[in-house]
């Protein structure tokens, strides 16, 4: 992520890679204090020039990391109107 700031980018695909059966990492969760999470994050999103695609299991956060960057950054994205694709697991 630290080699993207000050880059832009016509599309940008973030991969959040969390999931059942692992909980999330800390830079995602962004729980302990002084977490640099928040800042990565928003230096690897506002890199988008163009397309942001964000990878994620919404659920999976909604359920691990209610109050994670990630999961408000999700909440807001769903509310905004992008679209969400739902699979299920094997």
């Amino acid at each position: 992520m630290h080699r993207f700031q000050g880059h832009e980018r016509d599309l940008v695909i973030f991969d959040t890679v969390d999931t059942v059966p692992l909980p999330p990492g800390v830079l995602l969760s962004g729980r302990r204090a002084g977490s640099a999470a928040p800042n990565l994050i928003n230096v690897s999103l506002s890199r988008a020039r163009g397309k942001l695609i964000l990878v994620s299991d919404v659920d999976y956060f909604e359920r691990q990391a209610p109050g994670s960057i990630v999961t408000t950054t999700l909440r807001r994205m769903l509310a905004a109107g992008a679209p969400r694709v739902a699979t299920s697991s094997p």
